[in-house]
């Protein structure tokens, strides 16, 4: 199973940028019949990003949904009015689960994000430390928690995904961890196994909005 996002940011025209991304998200669901998720950075770096995403149960089916909708000519129609609405930036990725699998049943409001990259030389430690830091999390939020490794991006893209039905819940998790001894001996255990560069790992925290 892998997930398919892709990321731009709006170049301030407001409502209409919304409604020009959520008719994206409307027009490959009636030409593919693939469910896709609208998204919005918030409280978080880089405000005005959206974020597409899919989740596709193979690469041969993300490659035939985008061979569909480049011979679509209302869908190609509708994309070219993008540069009206962004920035100029689009940026794909590829994200395949290591531990954890999404629930597509539950209601979900807001989906926190947080990224690094597995440092030379550490990525047998960084990957059993990926899982654990997922485990640890499930255990004390009561929350569920994806490890991902990114198929593009910088080498070594690892990530943390954790879904949530409303930003109390997100609130309720972040304090479950911080007052938690045990999440931050499991933190500091992974001393090492990241580059440490604060443009490589963050937190970001986006909310659905289709």
């Amino acid at each position: 199973m892998f997930l398919f996002t892709r990321r731009s940011r709006l170049s301030g025209s407001g409502p209409a940028g919304i409604e020009w991304a959520t008719d994206v998200c409307s027009k490959v669901t009636e030409i593919t019949g693939q469910d896709v998720r609208l998204w919005a950075a918030t409280l978080s770096p880089g405000f005005g990003t959206i974020t597409w995403s899919s989740w596709f149960k193979d690469l041969t089916s993300l490659e035939a949904v985008g061979d569909q909708l480049m011979a679509d000519a209302s869908y190609l129609e509708l994309v070219a009015q993008g540069p009206e609405h962004l920035d100029g930036t689009l940026d794909d990725g590829v994200f395949q689960p290591l531990h954890g699998l999404p629930d597509t049943e539950r209601d979900i409001t807001y989906v926190g994000v947080t990224s690094a990259v597995i440092a030379s030389g550490h990525a047998t430690r960084a990957m059993a430390a990926g899982v654990e830091l997922a485990m640890t999390a499930d255990s004390i939020t009561g929350r569920s928690s994806m490890f991902v490794r990114s198929l593009t991006g910088p080498y070594g893209s690892v990530g943390w995904l954790t879904s949530y039905a409303s930003i109390a819940e997100v609130e309720e998790a972040d304090h479950a961890l911080s007052l938690d001894p045990g999440w931050i001996k499991t933190v500091d255990g992974t001393d090492g196994c990241w580059v440490e560069s604060p443009e490589l790992t963050q937190t970001t925290l986006h909310r659905r909005l289709v």
